[in-house]
């Protein structure tokens, strides 16, 4: 009995030392900001998202863009403002709004709400990856990338 007590003991400690050493999060990765403009105006809180091009070649990362148009990446389990790691992506760029329908409904405490739906700000080809035109090539140390959204979606 005492032998199996001393394995689980070993076996909890080792899962311990192994869940604190980093694990997925302990991947290196190089930093990556840009700009991203609407018909020549910074685009503040859109969404940016890198995906790799070639499945299983990069890790798929994203940012928000200040009140400037601005972004810095992070990978979906990394730190912010952390990059992603080298490879070819596709970028895709998200901004929504909620606009009033015109209707009403009833909510769960029988109070009437406004009924909103989401509407893209930008053309919508921004944000599909078999439509999108931006495409980046990210490298070892620091990568900027900065994109022009246009009305036309080109």
């Amino acid at each position: 009995m005492e032998q199996i007590l001393r394995f689980f003991i070993l076996f909890v400690c080792l899962i311990f030392v192994i869940g604190c050493s980093g694990g997925t999060n302990a991947i290196h990765t190089d930093k990556v900001e840009g700009t991203i403009t609407f018909e020549g105006q910074p685009l503040a809180g859109a969404t940016v998202n890198f995906s790799p091009a070639t499945a299983g070649q990069g890790e798929p990362s994203y940012a928000q863009t200040d009140e400037n148009g601005h972004y810095k990446l992070q990978t979906l389990l990394g730190k912010p403002d952390a990059g992603t790691i080298p490879g070819d992506y596709i970028v895709t760029v998200l901004k929504t709004e909620s606009v009033p329908t015109g209707k009403q409904e009833k909510g769960p405490d029988m109070q009437m709400y406004d009924v909103v739906k989401s509407q893209s700000v930008i053309p919508e080809s921004y944000g599909d990856k078999a439509k999108s035109p931006f495409k980046a090539a990210v490298v070892s140390g620091k990568n900027q990338f900065d994109f022009a959204l246009k009305k036309d979606g080109t």
